[in-house]
């Protein structure tokens, strides 16, 4: 995995503020607003995902590994009220979380470190939580294996995963290469950082491995992220998926839920033995 094409993703997106062409600084949302684009729309569902399950253990103390802005430790905080920490190995990142809780006048712990080697002592955290993290290691099992570490007795992992797969994120390449036919998209229509290629269901064997009990996958993300694009047009995106994942709600009580092939991503949920 290169390290510097983190370390200059974060470094841009700090040093742009809220100009950067890059990625938006914050993609949370506040109590009682809607998403508003397509970035902002995933992390409040896999948010969504997420909350059930901490509800479900009572949960109380919870840290999120590899979180860049630390949006869902952000929303863990906001809208269940929960003592967080948020990890990651890229100063620039912690940063940009660290921000997003002070203008908000919230505390929290935030860490510089290796979620493989965390040196947290044990049995601290009822959850650890990652998004769009393990895809990005071959040693997946090392960084499940510090998670049971730190976990009590009864606590839960919960592990959004996006390996390197077909899904219907091909989509956005297929913009990107019109885009480039055109001249109005210069960069590599593949662009992306080192994803691993391993199945849900050796994921979930990684878990099962260092210790881990009632394990579960669900594969998520029917949409593809489209990017870039216009923030205007993603507005306008944002708000048409709103209204479909309105009607899906009918009929499912998790709508941002899909299955194996279109899936973009996938939630592995997976609990320390009590």
């Amino acid at each position: 995995m290169s390290q510097k094409a983190f370390h200059n993703k974060w470094a841009k997106i700090r040093e742009g503020g809220k100009d950067s062409n890059l990625e938006e600084r914050s993609i949370y949302v506040e109590k009682g607003n809607k998403p508003r684009t397509q970035r902002q729309l995933s992390l409040y569902y896999y948010f969504r995902f997420i909350q059930k399950h901490l509800e479900k253990i009572g949960a109380k103390k919870v840290i999120e590994l590899g979180c860049g802005r630390g949006t869902i430790g952000l929303y863990c905080k906001t809208y269940m009220g929960l003592d967080v920490s948020l990890m990651d190995n890229e100063e620039d990142a912690i940063k940009i979380a660290r921000e997003a809780f002070g203008s908000r006048n919230l505390d929290a712990e935030f860490i510089v470190g290796d979620a493989l080697d965390s040196t947290i002592p044990e049995n601290i955290y009822d959850a650890t939580v990652s998004i769009g993290l393990a895809e990005h290691l071959d040693n997946v099992d090392d960084l499940y294996r510090e998670q049971f570490r730190i976990l009590r007795p009864g606590g839960v992992m919960v592990s959004l995963n996006i390996p390197k797969k077909f899904s219907v994120q091909e989509l956005n390449v297929v913009m990107r290469s019109i885009k480039k036919i055109f001249g109005l998209y210069k960069d590599s229509a593949r662009r992306d950082y080192y994803r691993n290629t391993f199945s849900a269901k050796e994921y979930e064997k990684f878990a099962k491995d260092v210790g881990f009990t009632d394990t579960k996958v669900t594969h998520v993300c029917p949409f593809p992220i489209y990017v870039p694009l216009l923030r205007s047009t993603d507005r306008l995106v944002t708000t048409i998926r709103r209204g479909i994942l309105k009607i899906r709600s009918l009929v499912m009580r998790y709508p941002y839920k899909t299955n194996r092939v279109i899936a973009h991503a996938h939630f592995l949920v997976a609990f320390k033995p009590i």
